[in-house]
């Protein structure tokens, strides 16, 4: 039996950024479909460039709104190293200082953002031990960086990202691609400070599409969608030229309702690949995936608080049945749900991989 330890020394040292045969070399997953007009709107660079690579992820730009349209990283569960943080952000000298949301923005007056990750630090952190802590300090430049407020941050959007990685990937030796980013939507507030003379629009929405392959050999694909916008209007951070409300929605077509559903901020929503592809205007062509959230209605998971674990004790996996919620028929599933080592504060319904 091949070791955790002689896997990680077989890693190979590689900056060429996110890998689409990562699963296997029979599954082609591949960056997310810009639409017609987000091609207009690429930010390109170095010759016609508009991929940005860093190790084990990429990151692809608007221009315009100076943020990720998407990013993309492969996360090797068999491999991964529990590494302290390390790291300061930073422009990225390859495109301009204009074409990135850098301090300017969350040291100006008024701005209580975080500097959110899009790709968290850890994910990337794994291979050869001084490749993996590179690769998290590479996850400190600002196209990989997003205006997030704190509770989304370090609360919801933490959670989430500690189940993919810890109760997904990492505890069960699994290889994962995970794509994140943020809905660039024309109806998004404005910062009230102007950066530069300019007027700066802060995203409401966030996502994420994580993509794995299971013992039976075939690959899925789930998604989750994250509010922060009624954080920010509470904090005065943004401004917004109406709100959206019942007798809006009431005089919208069938199509438009999921553009202006209000998602409760401090929940986060499973929702069908599609609803994110509607939002975001992205298309993530993979035939070959099977999407098994079928429910057309956006669904709030709910968190089960638990202890937090003790430090000393040993890495484990325990199984327990539990009753779905997802569409209150009572079915029961069953999965790795408990890491006594990385134990995530929450145990997130449908997000056990």
């Amino acid at each position: 039996m091949v070791t955790k330890a002689a896997r990680i020394k077989k890693q190979p040292e590689t900056d060429g950024g996110y890998n689409s045969r990562f699963l296997g070399s029979n599954y082609l997953i591949a960056l997310p479909k810009l639409s017609a007009k987000q091609r207009k709107d690429l930010l390109k660079f170095q010759k016609g460039k508009y991929r940005i690579n860093y190790i084990h992820y990429s990151a692809v730009m608007c221009k315009s709104r100076k943020l990720a349209y998407f990013t993309s990283v492969n996360i090797d569960g068999t491999c991964w190293q529990d590494n302290s943080r390390k790291g300061t952000w930073n422009e990225d000298p390859r495109i301009t200082m204009d074409d990135q949301l850098g301090d300017r923005l969350y040291n100006a007056e008024n701005s209580k953002f975080d500097r959110g990750h899009l790709v968290r630090r850890e994910d990337p952190e794994w291979g050869e031990k001084e490749l993996s802590i590179k690769a998290g300090v590479h996850t400190f430049w600002f196209p990989n960086c997003a205006p997030q407020h704190e509770k989304l941050n370090q609360e919801i959007w933490a959670d989430l990202e500690a189940n993919i990685l810890h109760t997904g990937a990492d505890s069960q030796d699994l290889r994962v691609s995970v794509f994140t980013g943020p809905v660039l939507s024309d109806t998004d507030g404005t910062f009230v400070t102007q950066i530069n003379g300019s007027d700066i629009k802060i995203p409401s929405l966030f996502w994420k599409v994580v993509v794995w392959k299971k013992n039976d050999k075939k690959v899925y694909a789930v998604g989750f969608i994250q509010s922060q916008e009624a954080f920010l209007i509470e904090d005065a951070i943004i401004k917004k030229p109406f709100l959206v409300n019942t007798k809006v929605l009431c005089l919208l077509k069938d199509d438009d309702i999921f553009e202006h559903l209000v998602f409760k901020d401090g929940k986060t929503y499973q929702v069908r690949l599609e609803e994110i592809e509607k939002l975001s205007g992205l298309k993530f062509d993979w035939p070959n995936v099977i999407r098994p959230f079928k429910n057309p209605q956006a669904v709030a998971i709910d968190g089960v608080r638990r202890k937090l674990p003790d430090p000393e004790i040993a890495p484990k996996v325990e199984s327990k049945t539990t009753k779905s919620k997802r569409n209150g028929s009572g079915l029961k599933t069953k999965g790795a749900v408990c890491i006594p080592r990385w134990n995530p504060k929450f145990e997130l319904e449908g997000l056990v991989i």
